[in-house]
């Protein structure tokens, strides 16, 4: 089995428990590759095809880091053990403290393997496609620079939704609905629960609420050609973004792929919930 290493690039920390996870590999001999900026940190020649090569990928960071790795190993469905070093985050369960015993269960098979859908979204402008990418947290519409309302007209297969008037609207996964979509007031899915989840943002009619759709839906967004509204962006798992026109479309579908996550046994979702959003605390 080889593993992984991939860490955000300017968190010191990061590269250091990197560095310290890699010669803990080391000992136990266990072949890993590692990102370049990992290598230059600890002063040793690159390896190759760490997206591809890998078996398991162990990533140390927030959630940020942990989708950057995702989308990196596409269409590979690599495993992800996530070692948590960001400030909330909902994907990197295990703590730092729990790191080589979460590691070390992953080697012997001991870990829940974890699949959460992906969703695919098209930016589609006229005939062009101009972007095709896999989320595994939301697909965005909102505003640019001026806090103006746009219209969205929204479609699920061939049935018209709604024309939402608002500052934006969140297309989620289950795993996204802990994300963007929750600090927008939509519902908390289970990621067993495949669906889609449509949550309008700050909508001019207040009666506008989230809308949990089946996985099998194709989801086509509109930005109303007949209205001037401004800029509008598209933003991809919050890490790709890019303007769009009057007229074009977004179609946002199941992936095909799953992104794959690796958990200790004594971890499940509402313990993760438990601890991360404070309930019972006062």
């Amino acid at each position: 089995m080889k593993i992984g290493i991939i860490c955000k690039e300017d968190n010191s920390h990061a590269l250091w428990q990197a560095a310290k996870v890699t010669e803990w590999l080391k000992i136990k001999k266990i072949p890993c590759l590692y990102e370049d900026h990992i290598a230059a940190y600890m002063d040793k020649p690159k390896t190759k095809n760490v997206w591809t090569g890998a078996d398991v990928m162990v990533v140390i960071g927030g959630d940020g880091t942990l989708l950057r790795a995702i989308r990196m190993s596409l269409p590979k469905e690599i495993p992800i053990l996530g070692i948590h070093m960001g400030f909330l985050g909902f994907l990197t369960e295990v703590t730092e403290e729990r790191a080589y015993e979460a590691i070390d269960a992953a080697l012997k098979g001991e870990c829940i393997r974890d699949e959460r859908i992906m969703l695919e979204a098209s930016l589609l402008r006229g005939k062009e496609e101009i972007i095709r990418q896999n989320v595994v947290n939301d697909v965005v519409l909102n505003k640019g620079a001026l806090a103006r309302i746009f219209d969205l007209e929204v479609w699920a297969d061939s049935t018209f939704i709604t024309c939402f008037r608002a500052d934006g609207l969140i297309v989620s996964t289950p795993t996204g609905s802990t994300a963007y979509n929750l600090a927008a007031n939509g519902p908390i899915i289970h990621p067993k629960v495949d669906s889609i989840i449509l949550t309008p943002i700050c909508p001019h009619v207040l009666s506008n609420r989230s809308i949990v759709l089946p996985v099998d839906q194709e989801v086509t967004l509109i930005v109303n050609p007949k209205k001037e509204s401004g800029s509008v962006y598209l933003t991809l798992d919050g890490q790709k973004g890019m303007p769009l026109m009057m007229g074009d479309r977004v179609s946002v579908k199941c992936a095909k792929e799953k992104a794959i996550f690796l958990r200790l046994p004594d971890r499940d979702f509402f313990q993760v919930l438990r601890t991360k959003l404070k309930w019972q605390e006062r």
